[in-house]
């Protein structure tokens, strides 16, 4: 297994979103949240490479959607994913910040 600098665009986004989101499906797996495991367990494996902007950004976008799409989330999950929400978004705009 490949380590990562914590410093790193993967780094970062392993910390701030992979991780995360690997203790969301592992409470989804507890609470026998299949559909919800599903979903998020998607946006998981679409962060497998997490030093590739685009599939970073594809991940956020598709994160994003997991409001809209008839999920029923504990009070848990709910502020697990507002965590990730929020930090994903923080995520996007140092993305797209202009380097001039």
């Amino acid at each position: 297994m490949e380590t990562i600098d914590d410093s790193s665009f993967a780094g970062v986004v392993t910390h701030q979103i992979v991780e995360p989101l690997k203790a969301l499906c592992d409470l989804f797996v507890d609470e026998q949240a299949h559909n919800e495991f599903a979903f998020f367990a998607n946006v998981l494996f679409m962060l497998r490479e997490p030093g590739n902007e685009v599939a970073v950004l594809e991940a956020v976008i598709e994160l994003s959607k997991c409001a809209f799409v008839g999920l029923e989330f504990s009070y848990e999950a709910q502020q697990q994913i507002d965590g990730i929400l929020e930090r994903a978004i923080t995520l996007s705009y140092t993305m797209s910040a202009s380097d001039s």
